[in-house]
């Protein structure tokens, strides 16, 4: 049976799943099978001497033909299973009366071709159908009991009689396995689809709620960042304004006019750096950030890209050193690597008191080139290290005073990320300085 129904189900033969119906497949299939056994009752009757019926079978059998070929191949059903219901209704009708009416397994036909008609045919046209069977079934009852000289017993033996019973047996048991059996397997394949989809469902509805979570979450802390960037912008820039107004209507000495434009000149750096950092930041978040891979020689870049801070740490009597040994090429963005470095030298500068140590050395193996910005200053507390490099708006102070408000750190995380690298911390004893280590993967490796 398993193997019969794997035949019957082949693309070719009753239509692809893909592209046919479950109501086509059917009704191909009872085409199928009415070809076979209709072709083989013809011989058959013929043989007991039922020619009229094996003439029946023989029109049947070219019919059956003609159906599966309108069904199968120019796609049209429809009309199929309409010309189905009104052809075999009326040949079984006539088969009624050659091949011994109640007698004869004739019944047993007709409750086949209801079956496949209520399997098939729309639901809008059910009811015609059905009506159509039972007012003939119940018309030719009525009629052999009336008039039963006009259907004769048309068997010559028993055999004969007990062959063609047993031969429409199978034919109906076959029909109505496989139409059962294609039921059974298209409700399964339904009843799996909708099991996965409801899956589909509530993992997407378990993802929407934790993407809703990290989002409030994310805005709170944008809210944050921007309410103490709103905040920390004010403050700098009273005491910008109040500067300017002690130099325009005071006269001071010239060392307090020194000191006042040191203290202008460091607090407008501090502002042109946040300002800067919280820029990019949103840009990144807002635009998206376009990354451009291309060679990079450290030793080269880092000379050029590190004057500023070398001017920085000068001032603040800070000893600066580069330790590079031997030349090193990677592959990263030429300005995201820049930002990402100036930042973590600032932020060794800011930290470290005057006197103090911060240096840059670079290693490399085979594939990838490690970039250590080191300083002996504050260091960073143990409770505040887990929430290095995320969103975590909160003001800070350096040695100096030097303003930030700890965006800098979650700059040089996503932009380096973009570059395929890695950035974290390299955790020393509070008060023993800090340590932030930049990987990237070395050009050509």
């Amino acid at each position: 049976m398993a193997n019969l129904n794997s035949w019957l189900s082949a693309r070719y033969i009753i239509g692809d799943p893909e592209k046919h119906s479950l109501e086509e497949r059917i009704f191909n299939t009872f085409c199928i099978i009415a070809i076979v056994a209709l072709f083989l009752e013809i011989f058959f009757n013929y043989y007991i001497g039922l020619k009229a019926v094996a003439l029946i079978c023989l029109f049947g059998t070219i019919f059956s033909i003609g159906l599966y070929y309108l069904s199968r191949y120019k796609r049209n059903t429809k009309w199929a299973i309409r010309s189905l219901g009104i052809v075999a209704n009326f040949t079984f009708l006539l088969n009624y009366f050659f091949n011994s009416g109640i007698y004869g397994p004739n019944l047993v036909l007709f409750c086949l071709i209801l079956l496949i008609t209520i399997v098939v045919v729309p639901k809008n046209e059910l009811a015609i159908w059905i009506t159509l069977n039972m007012v003939t079934v119940f018309g030719v009852l009525v009629f052999e009991y009336q008039y039963p000289e006009f259907i004769p017993n048309a068997y010559h033996d028993n055999l004969s009689k007990v062959i063609d019973f047993g031969i429409t047996y199978v034919v109906a048991a076959l029909l109505i396995c496989l139409t059962i059996s294609f039921i059974r397997n298209n409700y399964d394949k339904e009843r799996n689809k909708v099991f996965l989809k409801n899956l589909e469902v509530q993992e997407q509805h378990v993802k929407i709620l934790e993407q809703n979570k990290s989002l409030e979450k994310l805005n709170l802390e944008k809210a944050k960042l921007f309410s103490i960037v709103a905040h920390d912008i004010r403050s700098p820039l009273s005491s910008i304004l109040g500067y300017l107004e002690i130099l325009a209507q005071t006269d001071m000495s010239e060392e307090e006019n020194q000191l006042v434009k040191q203290s202008l000149l460091q607090v407008t750096k501090d502002t042109s750096e946040m300002l800067t950092n919280v820029l990019m930041w949103s840009k990144s978040q807002l635009d998206g950030t376009r990354v451009d891979i291309v060679e990079i020689d450290v030793d080269t870049e880092l000379e050029k890209g590190l004057s500023l801070e070398r001017n920085i740490a000068a001032k603040k009597n800070i000893s600066f050193k580069l330790n590079i040994k031997q030349k090193v090429v990677i592959a990263a963005d030429l300005n995201m690597f820049l930002i990402v470095v100036r930042n973590l030298v600032n932020n060794a500068i800011k930290f470290t008191p005057e006197g103090g140590k911060v240096w840059i050395s670079v290693e490399h193996d085979d594939r990838y080139c490690l970039i250590k910005v080191k300083d002996n200053g504050l260091g960073i507390k143990q409770e505040n290290r887990n929430e290095l490099f995320k969103l975590k708006a909160l003001s800070t102070f350096g040695t100096n005073n030097e303003k930030g408000v700890g965006l800098g750190l979650l700059l040089c995380k996503e932009f380096t990320e973009l570059q395929g690298g890695e950035i974290w911390y390299e955790a020393n004893d509070e008060g023993e300085g800090s340590c932030f280590i930049v990987s990237f993967k070395l050009y050509g490796a």
